[in-house]
């Protein structure tokens, strides 16, 4: 095996933030003068290519950031569908395991610091021996836990996965509490922090919530509920961090639009008065329903303003459960979501402690 340094970044919960915690500390090691590398052992099927070949689109991020040479099936050599284990338990555990200790080997080439992903759990590939904690003992990895914090419950969580991994002499480093909403920041810092300290869990960060970093682009919002574009397709990939509904008055919806910013109206396409009163405010996007175009005058202000305007077949109930099924995922064309990954390791997290233990 290739001595090379490795810290491999798992998490307590599916969604705690991985992805952005691994490209800020690549990026900040960069920064630094080293040569990064990015691994994902266990990958998922969350997009699909020209030839329709499914491969992991946060592992794809990462390659294309990073600038890594390798194909996206070496970064990523085995990816897991919706009921991998009918695929993969037809076959001997260990052909996955050599299968990804291989291509491990040929991502750390000329690497001096190796970042690598773990799946949404710390469970995921147990049946196949390939879950984190047995890879990291492969790779002699050091292990980071992102713990994305809810309630009481999360802190006795981090502390249980402590004491497995500890059991397993895997390295533990230590967790970055991530995407602590607002309104429970304090009490993380005065007093889940100390709990967790007690119980001898080192903590190496704690994130606030970023609503820009989980907020959907327009453009995905379109690609989920589908329709026209009638206006301000140069500005596809304006952020959506609320969506609102304009079914009142005129002068109601001007006061309740005005108080959200970077938000999507959904009404009806036949509401001018609704749409007109929308564009007065911080909109990213109009979204109107029932496949009613809308007034001439709505268009060209949407097209003055640059806000995009989507037409969409179906009832405003339906539009609205639609796009609560869309999540923001970082794609490498998202400059403003990568600074901002940056920014946040740079002001919450303590890299230079985490490149101190990888240097040691």
């Amino acid at each position: 095996m290739i001595k090379t340094r490795s810290l491999y970044v798992c998490s307590s919960v599916s969604s705690s933030g991985k992805t952005a915690v691994c490209l800020g500390l690549a990026l900040k090691f960069q920064e630094e003068g080293y040569k990064v590398g990015y691994f994902k052992p266990i990958g998922y099927d969350t997009a699909r290519d020209a030839d329709g070949v499914t491969f992991d689109d946060d592992a794809e991020l990462m390659r294309h950031v990073l600038k890594l040479e390798h194909p996206k099936e070496i970064v990523s050599p085995v990816i897991f569908h919706y009921r991998f284990l009918e695929e993969y338990l037809k076959h001997k555990p260990v052909r996955y395991e050599k299968k990804i200790l291989e291509a491990y080997m040929e991502c750390c080439k000329d690497k001096d610091i190796m970042v690598i992903e773990g799946p949404k759990t710390l469970g995921c590939g147990a049946c196949l021996k390939i879950d984190p904690i047995t890879l990291a003992k492969k790779m002699d990895s050091k292990m980071l836990l992102v713990s994305k914090v809810i309630d009481d419950d999360t802190i006795c969580q981090i502390v249980y996965y402590y004491e497995c991994i500890k059991k397993d002499k895997v390295g533990f480093i230590g967790t970055i509490l991530n995407d602590v909403p607002k309104i429970i920041i304090e009490r993380v810092k005065g007093f889940f922090r100390p709990i967790l300290e007690k119980n001898e869990v080192n903590i190496l960060g704690i994130a606030p919530e970023i609503t820009e970093l989980r907020s959907p682009t327009v453009r995905e919002i379109h690609n989920r509920i589908g329709g026209d574009i009638l206006a301000g397709s140069e500005n596809l990939d304006n952020l959506v961090e609320d969506f609102l509904i304009g079914a009142m008055t005129p002068e109601s919806a001007l006061t309740y639009f005005r108080r959200s910013a970077n938000k999507a109206i959904i009404t009806g396409g036949d509401r001018s008065d609704i749409q007109l009163a929308a564009l007065q405010t911080d909109t990213s996007a109009l979204i109107l329903t029932g496949n009613l175009y809308p007034d001439v005058r709505v268009l060209a202000r949407a097209e003055h303003q640059g806000v995009p305007v989507l037409l969409v077949p179906y009832d405003t109930y339906t539009t609205v459960s639609k796009t609560r099924e869309v999540t923001g995922r970082m794609k490498y064309t998202d400059k403003k979501k990568i600074k901002l990954t940056k920014k946040m390791i740079e002001e919450h997290v303590k890299w230079q402690d985490i490149l101190k233990i990888l240097s040691a």
